[in-house]
């Protein structure tokens, strides 16, 4: 079994303490905010739009989704207000900066900078 592979649970049904253990293993690596990106994305429609295509990418690839995004709600209540978020793993942080609109200044410095790393 390789360092990183994940386990694969397949149409079996797993108990009720395991699927928690496993849940509490998928949390631990959501460390990031689309909140986060507001210093990068100017409106939240923007901020949506990366996260959608970061969640694309991650489908496309086979990566499932639910281990690197997850729906949350922050709560301002002094305004009375809930806004959807998401939290993210590293990997999916990530795709989010690199995928925003192309028009983002912020954007495409930062896949200038990927660039001039790899290269």
């Amino acid at each position: 079994m390789a360092k990183h592979e994940l386990v694969k649970v397949y149409d079996q049904h797993i108990p009720r303490h395991i699927r928690n253990f496993l849940e509490a293993l998928t949390e631990l690596n959501l460390h990031f905010t689309s909140r986060s990106l507001e210093n990068i994305y100017q409106s939240q429609e923007e901020r949506k739009l990366a996260v959608a295509r970061a969640m694309r990418i991650c489908s496309n690839m086979g990566m499932p989704v639910e281990q690197h995004f997850r729906r949350c709600f922050i709560v301002d209540i002094t305004r009375h207000t809930t806004e959807e978020a998401w939290r993210m793993s590293k990997i999916a942080y990530c795709l989010a900066l690199l995928n925003g609109d192309p028009d983002n200044p912020m954007v495409g410095r930062i896949q200038w900078e990927l660039l001039k790393r790899m290269v």
